[in-house]
């Protein structure tokens, strides 16, 4: 008996050893941080720093090196949803919701570089922003960006979130918001979770049905654009908006 206590002693020093270890882990990563910043720190390190916050009683590198093994980089894991996080990810809940609301602060500060009124010039700046916007979200989500006739933004709006390879989009829909909005130019996007920027049959079809309509009613479609993580592919450049 005297023995069995003093093996519990022993794996209680060893259990509370341990947590002084990631306790002076913590501690150092955000003097580091503090005084160096971001580029001092591994991708893994500054996860860990962050999942503190919301996990303050465990180690959170455990934490840190499966999310990136599952998710292969912060990108992705800043544009997962709360049921990737938890289920994949495996995070707490508290943690799942720190990380999706950091994601949409980075999306929303993006924003503000198109606000109502900022004029489209730069085709380049454009798909880096949607890049950002929708690039490797994990379904399929249908974007679009309305202009008026001097080409300055009026709105950008999702219009369609669907599967991981198919979003049902109307035409009408699209062109009845654009009247709404009194815009007199179009930019659509969407993006392909596979990685893929190669149009679809079901792609070409939707924006021909769009472009015809739009011309009727005047209003011009600049382009269509299909964003993955790594890179776009544009209908106007490949001469399919005719």
């Amino acid at each position: 008996m005297v023995e069995m206590d003093v093996q519990s002693a022993v794996g209680v020093e060893i259990a509370q050893e341990k947590g002084r270890d990631y306790l002076g882990h913590r501690k150092r990563l955000r003097e580091k941080y503090a005084a160096q910043g971001a580029p001092a720190l591994q991708d893994y390190e500054l996860l860990e720093l962050l999942l503190s916050f919301s996990i303050p009683h465990r180690d959170t590198k455990p934490y840190a090196k499966k999310l990136l093994l599952v998710f292969k980089n912060i990108r992705r894991i800043l544009e997962a949803d709360l049921t990737a996080l938890q289920t994949l990810g495996e995070l707490p809940p508290q943690s799942a919701l720190h990380f999706r609301a950091m994601g949409d602060l980075f999306r929303l500060a993006h924003q503000e570089e198109f606000k109502r009124g900022r004029a489209i010039t730069h085709p380049e700046d454009v798909a880096s922003f949607l890049r950002e916007q929708i690039g490797s979200r994990p379904r399929e989500v249908f974007t679009a960006i309305f202009l008026d006739h001097r080409n300055h933004l009026v709105a950008f709006e999702h219009l369609q979130e669907g599967t991981v390879d198919h979003t049902a989009v109307y035409p009408r829909e699209i062109l009845k918001r654009a009247l709404e909005l009194n815009a007199t130019g179009l930019i659509l996007a969407h993006n392909h979770p596979a990685g893929s920027l190669e149009p679809s049959e079901g792609d070409k079809q939707l924006t021909r049905q769009v472009l015809t309509a739009a011309r009727a009613m005047g209003i011009t479609v600049h382009d269509h654009l299909i964003l993955a993580t790594e890179g776009h592919f544009s209908f106007r450049q490949a001469g399919l908006l005719v």
